[in-house]
Order: structure tokens, then sequence, then C-alpha cells
């Protein structure tokens, strides 16, 4: 039988991997699609949504076969993002627990910034930088020269997250809260930054920041991000993630992009600014401040403020991943 991508007759009334779709099994996702005629949609096994009929439903092999035939992606279990499995959500966090923390809080209270390494492979940077040429993991697109901001564009993904950016945003989380916790009794103020990056979602929404702010941005020729701050209401978490998904380098040495620098400047009180380079290959991220951090001055610690952008690219195009944890109004 040619492979059209639709499975055979036998196994498409397999009953292990209806089996699948009933218990909404984690460990399928990436093996098969399955497809609603009713609703047109296709579906990952583990999709939350209630279960089909199942005379109503085909199973296919990938997502371009189920496309072929007709269905589109569901918006709620997003076939089309990437795959992150029960065992792939425990190493993320396991990823996140091994980083060298102590040194990572020394250079966030010596620069404003601290480099976590490599944190994801090459296939999750590219499966990530993927989804921008497609409209449903987004809710909006932001053109920055219209806006002033630059040249180049981002896209703000909507809920349900991917499962990467949802799982980083979330292991992540309780790391930046200590700091940010500890940055606050630095400056003689109450910790009050929760645990759980659930609780605080929930001071968010009660904000009125309900909309989600983890990002893409595509960088091309000529493209820049002037230097700003990701505040999108009173309610503001003091530190975000940016992730490199492309590789830095000329095309003639395997790179994707030259120039684009990821750039922070710090205002000092009664001193020039000062600007810190922060090198990134793909895969890397860094923890950074978003509007200000304390600093130990003569009399005690004192609030600096900050920015950050991105330099001009050169040649080649830049993907990068932007993991911010409140939300926006």
């Amino acid at each position: 039988m040619a492979d059209s991508g639709i499975l055979n007759v036998e196994d498409s009334l397999d009953e292990a991997r209806w089996a699948a779709v009933l218990r909404r099994d984690h460990a399928m996702d990436g093996r098969f699609v399955y497809a609603v005629k009713t609703t047109g949609i296709y579906c990952r096994p583990s999709c939350p949504s209630g279960p089909a009929k199942r005379e109503n439903v085909r199973f296919f092999l990938n997502n371009a076969a189920a496309e072929a035939a007709g269905f589109r992606t569901c918006k709620r279990c997003r076939p089309d993002g990437v795959v992150v499995a029960d065992k792939a959500r425990n190493d993320v966090k396991k990823r996140i627990a091994a980083l060298d923390w102590r040194r990572i809080d020394a250079e966030l209270d010596e620069y404003g910034v601290g480099q976590l390494g490599p944190l994801l492979s090459p296939v999750e940077c590219s499966d990530l930088a993927a989804l921008y040429g497609r409209d449903e993991p987004f809710r909006s697109r932001v053109v920055m020269q219209r806006h002033g901001f630059g040249s180049g564009e981002y896209k703000y993904f909507d809920y349900p997250l991917p499962d990467l950016i949802g799982e980083l945003r979330s292991a992540v989380y309780p790391e930046a809260a200590r700091t940010a916790n500890r940055w606050r009794r630095m400056l003689g103020q109450e910790a009050v930054f929760p645990d759980s990056h659930k609780a605080y979602l929930k001071r968010c929404h009660a904000a009125g920041q309900r909309r989600p702010t983890p990002l893409l941005l595509r960088y091309g020729p000529g493209d820049y991000n002037c230097l700003h701050q990701d505040l999108y209401g009173p309610e503001v978490l003091p530190l975000q993630m940016v992730i490199l998904l492309s590789e830095p380098g000329p095309k003639s040495r395997g790179g994707d992009f030259e120039g684009g620098e990821f750039v922070l400047t710090e205002q000092r009180p009664r001193m020039q600014s000062r600007a810190e380079v922060v090198p990134l290959r793909r895969g890397e991220a860094a923890l950074f401040a978003v509007n200000e951090r304390p600093r130990q001055g003569a009399k005690g610690f004192h609030r600096v403020k900050l920015r950050h952008g991105v330099s001009r690219i050169r040649a080649g195009r830049r993907f990068t991943a932007g993991i911010i944890f409140h939300g926006a109004q």
C-alpha cells in the first residue's frame, strides 16, 4: 500500500489507538493524529476535549495528511505545536532545576541579567520558530515600524500556550519569583510574589491582566528592536526570559544571521548609562530585569532602571522566544 499518510483499514479500526484517545495518552502524541468528521478538526491523542463518537473518527499518520484530507487543527490541543509529553515535561523541570542558580543570581545582582546557558535543543528551537508561519497559536501580530518600536515583527501567543512555552514559563517562574522577592527585601519592601505561577496569574487576572504575554519575534536584514520595557499593567514580575532560536554567525559557517545582539542598558542615578551586550547561541537563554533592579550604593540599595533591545540585523533571519510572566490588560 502506498504511504498516503492515512492509516490502513486495519489500523483505522485499531482499538489500541482509540483507547489512547479515550485515555488522552500524552505518550502517543506525535505518533498519530485523529480527526472528527462532524467537526472537521484533527487533534492529538491527548486532546482534553470530550471524545467524539467512534464512527466519526479517522486516524492519520501526521498533520499534513489530516490537512490534505480537509481537516483543520484543533485550537485547544494544538497538534501543530511542539509536542511535550509527560516525560518531556519532567525533563523541562529537570533542566531548570539543574541550572546554577547561585551563579545566575550573582549575575542578576551585578549586571541585571543572568545567562542560563543551553536550554533548548536545535529541534525544539526549529519547532518553535516554525510556529511563526501559522496563525492559530497566536492572539495578535505586531509590526514594529507601525508603532515606532523598531523594525521587524512579533506575535503574542494565545491560550492555551504551546506546551514547551507553558512548561518553561511554569518551571522558571519559581526561581524568578524567588529573586524578585529577594530584590524587594533589599529595597526594604515586603515579599509579595507567590511560589507558583498559577497563583501569580490569579493576581494578574484580578488586576485585569488576563491576556498571555509570551511571544515569538522575527527579524530580517536591517531589522532591530528599540530599547524598551515590557510593562502591560500595574502587576509586573521584574524578571523575564529570552531564548535565542536561531544560530548567530555567517551562513558560510552554518549561522542563520549576523548582528542582532541582545542589549541591556542600565540608567544609574547621577551617572552615565551602562550598556551590557548578552552573547547567546541557539537554544541558550537569559533571565533579565524587566524594568528596575536594586543596586548597592554608598548608602544602601537603590533602584536602577533598565531597558532592553536588539541591535541591527546585518544579514539573515533571527527568531527569538520571549517569556514574560505577568499578563497583559
